[in-house]
């Protein structure tokens, strides 16, 4: 199909535009890019883009959004299969097959075997079945998945039906789904891959039950694939989003594997079923890779909301609508950039700060999370209820900022953002699994909350807490534990204008917000407030436990630049735009407080949060520059780094079957014989009838 010669160059041209935009930055954004996006990730993404740019056949994925299930299916195996090899050749890392799979938003079958069982072996296996299980998974001799969730268990993992009972008359583990509800449901890369299944079951010996424990169960053949006997197995089906990925169902008819086959590390059946644990271990360790992937969804929701925002703002500052309406007047008098306007950057500017503080987030947590696996590999389990607490927390609140955050860019990108030729629709629905697995988002704040108020009421107690980043906030804030309405606090009359300033102070209020809802919610349940009835309570002290973290990290990450940088005035911008926007969204969090704000503080919060997105308008557009996203990444039409939305909007138009030159006439043409022409043409077909 070919355009009208006739058509004359837009003007404003939005490449124009675009670059426009980026002579307002008020900061290198190459020196952004390395202050926010960790330097591993940084170099693995600019040696992917390289590798896979040079091999456009294999992994480019312009036409995946024309692509039926199995297609995108088929293509995500191609470039799976093409990852290892390129690792077996010595060319990539198996850390860099995640960065590529992440580039490409492809999650495809071979993902959860690097995500989940391979973390899982490592973490649970002794060196023994390290030799046996982990080193043949590494070498890709074996592809595994992780079977949890049952199709009537999701969350409640103590409630898991599946059974792992010891034989001692064979030294086997007999492995067994009792019925329908304990079939194993949405375990990833297991509906046509996986050789081998991690299956959470319970563990019973001698008629005792102790518990889920995870088993390595065979459930393929690696000669040919075949189904072994006493499993049933197969794809659960298309799904929302997430269709390159091979979600399937599990049933088990009392398959047997040797008793080796138990991950071992923290527990122990020896032959004739004595059972014996390590001291002083945390029953808990054996879900470890859900902490694993929870921190993994930390760290990557800062990357995929960083897409999102990208694609909005470059948007939202080329595509112009209406003239005259916009504080500022647009260049040449004509319509302004849809990022003039108040209602935009309210719903865009926020997501970006949001989007730099889980950078910093990310990048602490994961920290935090390899200093917490080193205690307990010395066999120091005291890190671990923190560390999970905090992983639940920050995995609801990073993960729902996140897929709320995507939403909002599709909508400020109007009309457009319904296309898939934007990048977010896919996009979205890929990622909205996030808010679910691994923890439904509101079952997971119970975690949360139920980690707080233990050290609220410990420190009542007078009980000896861990020293943690929770603990800290809650002695500061709270009196022997007790919400202190009569205590100072920093922050008390000081003005709007002087909290945004002070990053101090910032923190202050979010601590103490946090602080004081964990000790009213133990008032409360003290005096006979059921847990059921404290639930809603419990999302809102997660969320704001969450926020204090975020915005505490963020804080430290921005401290390790040097007095005078010229990066620190738009990120104390940032940080302070991050700060009340917390607040106005939580208002009436704000009167509840024992040293409670004023409605004239509150509205000044609105006023100070309006003026200061006002400010940072003009650096909207380096701001995501400096999350280095390449255009094979975002795969939008709209996000384009060069600014030249329509012309390829309108170019991918023409790529799809239904217009192109070599497939588009065949099928119009086979579909007006079938359909068309008996629509338009039926009085002639009955008058042909009759003669």
């Amino acid at each position: 199909m070919q355009l009208p010669k006739s058509l004359v160059p837009m003007e404003p041209s939005t490449a124009d535009g675009l670059a426009a935009e980026r002579a307002k930055a008020s900061f290198s954004v190459a020196a952004m890019n390395e202050f926010i996006v960790d330097e591993a990730t940084r170099k693995g993404e600019a040696k992917m883009e390289r590798i896979m740019a040079a091999e456009p056949e294999i992994f480019s994925v312009r036409t995946k959004y024309f692509m039926s299930r199995h297609e995108k299916m088929e293509h995500a195996l191609k470039i799976g299969r093409r990852l290892i090899e390129l690792l077996r050749e010595g060319r990539i890392t198996s850390d860099e097959i995640t960065i590529a799979d992440s580039m490409l938003d492809i999650n495809g079958p071979f993902g959860l075997h690097r995500a989940m069982f391979i973390p899982t072996l490592e973490n649970l296996t002794t060196d023994e079945q390290k030799r046996l299980f982990l080193e043949p998974a590494r070498r890709y001799e074996i592809l595994g998945c992780y079977a949890q969730t049952e199709i009537g268990h999701g969350s409640n993992v103590q409630g898991l039906e599946t059974t792992c009972t010891y034989v001692p008359e064979t030294d086997e583990f007999e492995v067994h789904t009792p019925s329908i509800r304990a079939c194993k449901w949405w375990v990833g890369s297991l509906g046509v891959t996986a050789t081998h299944a991690i299956v959470m079951a319970q563990l019973v010996v001698g008629g005792k039950r102790l518990g889920p424990n995870p088993v390595l169960v065979p459930v393929r053949s690696t000669a040919d694939h075949s189904v072994l006997p006493g499993v049933t197995v197969g794809d659960i089906g298309p799904k929302f989003g997430f269709n390159t990925m091979d979600n399937g169902f599990l049933m088990l008819d009392r398959v047997r594997v040797p008793r080796i086959n138990l991950m071992q590390r923290y527990i122990t059946v020896e032959r004739g079923g004595r059972v014996s644990r390590p001291p002083s271990v945390d029953p808990k360790v054996a879900y470890g890779t859900m902490v694993f992937v929870r921190t993994q969804i930390v760290q990557r929701t800062s990357q995929m909301l960083a897409r999102a925002t990208t694609v909005a703002v470059r948007y939202a500052s080329v595509r112009r609508q209406f003239a005259g309406m916009a504080d500022r007047a647009a260049a040449g008098g004509g319509e302004s950039p849809v990022l003039d306007y108040a209602m935009v950057q309210y719903r865009l500017l926020p997501l970006v700060a949001r989007n730099y503080a889980m950078y910093a987030t990310s990048q602490a947590f994961t920290r935090h999370y390899e200093q917490s696996m080193a205690e307990l590999a010395r066999g120091n389990f005291a890190p671990l209820k923190e560390l999970h607490a905090t992983a639940c927390g920050l995995k609801r609140w990073t993960s729902d900022v996140m897929i709320r955050g995507i939403d909002t860019c599709r909508h400020a990108c109007g009309g457009h953002g319904f296309s898939q030729f934007s990048g977010l629709n896919e996009f979205y629905a890929n990622q909205y699994p996030n808010i679910i697995w691994e923890g439904d988002n509101y079952v997971l704040s119970q975690q949360t909350a139920r980690f707080l108020l233990a050290q609220v009421r410990a420190l009542r107690a007078g009980a000896e807490v861990e020293d943690t980043q929770t603990t800290q906030y809650l002695r500061r804030h709270l009196d022997a534990g007790r919400v202190a309405p009569a205590a100072p606090t920093r922050f008390a009359g000081r003005s709007v204008r002087e909290l945004a300033a002070d990053p101090q102070l910032q923190l202050d209020v979010l601590g103490y917000r946090a602080a004081t809802q964990a000790a009213a919610l133990a008032d409360r349940m003290e005096a006979g407030q059921s847990w059921n009835r404290s639930l809603v309570a419990m999302q809102r002290l997660s969320d704001a436990h969450a926020e204090y973290i975020v915005a505490s990290y963020f804080r430290q990450h921005v401290q390790t630049l040097p007095p005078g940088s010229p990066l620190l005035p738009v990120l104390s911008q940032l940080a302070a735009l991050l700060f009340l926007h917390t607040l106005e969204q939580n208002a009436g969090d704000l009167f509840r407080l024992p040293a409670p704000f004023s409605a004239a503080q509150v509205a000044d919060v609105e006023d100070a949060l309006a003026r200061l997105m006002a400010e940072l308008r003009d650096q909207a557009v380096s701001l995501v520059d400096a999350f280095g996203l390449h255009d094979m990444t975002l795969n939008s039409a709209l996000g384009r780094s060069d600014g030249r939305v329509y012309e390829d909007y309108l170019q991918w138009a023409l790529e799809d079957p239904l217009n192109r030159d070599d497939s588009g006439p065949a099928i119009r043409a086979a579909w007006f014989e079938r359909y068309y022409r008996p629509v338009l043409h039926a009085a002639d077909a009955k008058k042909q009838a009759r003669l």
